[in-house]
């Protein structure tokens, strides 16, 4: 930097400072919110129920279009730890899941749209036979249905 430059730079700085401005200072942006993982940001209806093996859609997946009476038939009954209903909207677009295979027992509904990606943190309401027990590997068979 020549002389005459820096004679230039620090007039200016001390102009600046005489008027009461302040020098521009470059700022860190505050951290953006954190963006919902990519498979459950968009993923689209596509007329399917889904579960994981693992939290998070993580590990063995099974999907089904209509009911089932009995999980084993995905090899998934009481293995379950996600889950994420991608029915159409409409007419039986709610997922009832069951504690019991045929439909028995306690019940939980995962409506349209609806994930769990957790399901040590969610529970069976106390509406039959393993209510108040994790769904995390407790479901044993769902239906669709009208509403929740």
């Amino acid at each position: 930097m020549t002389l005459d430059r820096s004679r230039y730079l620090i007039a200016a700085v001390a102009a600046t400072a005489a008027l009461g401005l302040a020098p521009a200072v470059a700022h860190a942006a505050p951290p953006a919110p954190e963006a919902p993982e990519a498979s459950e940001a968009g993923a689209a209806a596509d007329g399917y129920f889904y579960v994981w093996e693992h939290e998070k859609k993580r590990g063995r997946q099974a999907s089904w279009r209509g009911n089932s009476a009995d999980w084993s038939d995905r090899n998934m009954r009481n293995r379950a730890s996600s889950a994420h209903n991608r029915g159409y909207a409409g007419a039986y677009e709610d997922v009832r899941m069951y504690w019991g295979k045929g439909y028995t027992g306690a019940s939980y509904c995962l409506p349209n749209g609806g994930y769990l990606l957790h399901m040590t943190r969610d529970f069976f309401p106390r509406n039959g036979t393993g209510g108040g027990q994790t769904l995390n590997d407790n479901v044993s068979s769902h239906r669709w249905g009208d509403y929740c």
